[in-house]
C-alpha cells in the first residue's frame, strides 16, 4: 500500500477504534453497572463520533444482536467519514495557492 493509501486508512482505523472505545465504554456503564456513566463522556464520544447519533433513533437494548449490527454500522460510517476529512485535508493541505 502506497504511502497516500495509508493516511486514510490510519484515519479510518481511528476512527474505528473510537466508535469501539466508545461501544466498551457503553457496555462497561449500563443499567446493571455499578460503575456510573458520565455525561461529559458521553458528550466528547458524541464529538468523536457522530453518527452515533444514529443510535438514539434506533434505541436497541444493550448486548442485544441488534446493537452489536447497528454499531458496527456506526463503525464503519465514522471509519469512512474520518478517511473522508484526512483526504480532503491532506488535498487542500496539497493544493498550490
Amino acid at each position: 500500500m502506497s504511502e497516500l493509501g495509508r493516511r486514510p486508512f490510519s484515519a479510518a482505523m481511528f476512527g474505528f477504534a473510537i466508535t469501539a472505545i466508545f461501544i466498551s465504554y457503553q457496555l462497561l456503564t449500563d443499567a446493571q453497572s455499578s460503575l456510573p456513566r458520565e455525561s461529559e463522556f458521553m458528550i466528547l464520544f458524541v464529538v468523536l463520533c457522530p453518527p452515533s447519533l444514529l443510535a438514539v433513533a434506533f434505541d436497541p437494548d444493550v448486548g442485544s444482536n441488534g446493537f452489536y449490527l447497528l454499531w458496527t454500522v456506526i463503525a464503519l460510517m465514522n471509519a469512512g467519514l474520518y478517511a473522508t476529512i484526512r483526504t480532503l485535508l491532506f488535498r487542500r493541505l496539497q493544493r498550490p495557492d
